[in-house]
């Protein structure tokens, strides 16, 4: 049965059998791990006592071969059923939150990982930075050498979006050919120095793909925007950086533009007509 069932001893001279009991129960590797009691008829308070701390069951002596080894069969059959419901359980939540073809988070999972990131940086005072990209003139790409080509440019995208930012960073799909790249703790100048190391990764190494000879060069346009520490949104932020990335199409493209200085904004807001 392998680590399947762990079967313990009761010993009336001693409650060490139960410590161990109580031990397998607290310890995350053994923690769901069925255990099975052999004792004596007399040890029936011990077997309660064992229930209540987390045994699954017991059988008392003498022993029967036959039902010994059937009740450590009905033990394995259920903890492999758990196994499996775990298993479906943490399927269908990273189902959930990632997105399947490039690996990276979902929007789902962006929108509710931004707001606890905003509200934790307004407690510190820290920045928030923000990366939206989009890829350049992506619908050629699906129309030249089809949707599964673009499908795999999209995998390989992502990759490098990921292999480009730090460990707490979170780089998520946005949609389409959209990505973001949430950057707590991150100062505008960092967030640019990011952004700009992407576009030229992009722009100097061609994508290759299993169903074309062809080397595939696609670049990026990203909006950058900073929260200021106190009152920034998700929703303002993702806004500027949406705002920002649209500059950078019309500027021509395979370019990073942040968004404008809180203090220039509020400038060209109180201008005159």
């Amino acid at each position: 049965m392998g680590g399947d069932v762990i079967v313990i001893s009761l010993s009336m001279d001693s409650d060490a059998p139960l410590r161990l009991a109580s031990r397998l129960r607290s310890l995350e590797p053994s923690r769901q791990t069925p255990i099975l009691l052999i004792g004596d008829r007399e040890d029936q308070p011990l077997f309660i006592k064992a229930l209540e701390l987390g045994v699954n069951d017991y059988i008392t002596r003498p022993i029967d071969d036959q039902e010994l080894l059937a009740r450590i069969r009905t033990q394995v059959r259920r903890k492999r059923y758990q196994d499996r419901l775990h298993e479906n359980f943490l399927q269908h939540l990273s189902m959930a939150l990632t997105d399947s073809l490039t690996g990276l988070h979902n929007r789902h999972y962006l929108s509710s990982h931004l707001d606890s990131v905003m509200e934790r940086m307004r407690d510190s005072g820290k920045p928030v930075s923000l990366l939206m990209i989009d890829i350049d003139h992506f619908k050629q790409v699906n129309d030249t050498y089809g949707h599964s080509v673009g499908d795999e440019a999209l995998k390989e995208i992502g990759q490098r979006i990921l292999r480009n930012v730090r460990g707490f960073d979170l780089a998520a799909r946005f949609g389409g050919e959209e990505f973001v790249v949430v950057m707590p703790d991150t100062p505008l100048e960092v967030a640019l120095g990011v952004a700009d190391r992407l576009c030229e990764q992009m722009s100097t190494n061609p994508i290759l793909v299993s169903a074309s000879k062809d080397k595939i060069l696609l670049t990026l346009s990203i909006g950058v925007s900073v929260s200021d520490g106190t009152s920034s949104t998700a929703e303002t932020l993702l806004e500027e950086a949406d705002k920002a990335l649209y500059q950078a199409k019309r500027e021509g493209r395979s370019r990073v533009v942040p968004t404008p200085p809180k203090s220039a904004k509020t400038a060209v807001e109180a201008a005159p007509g």
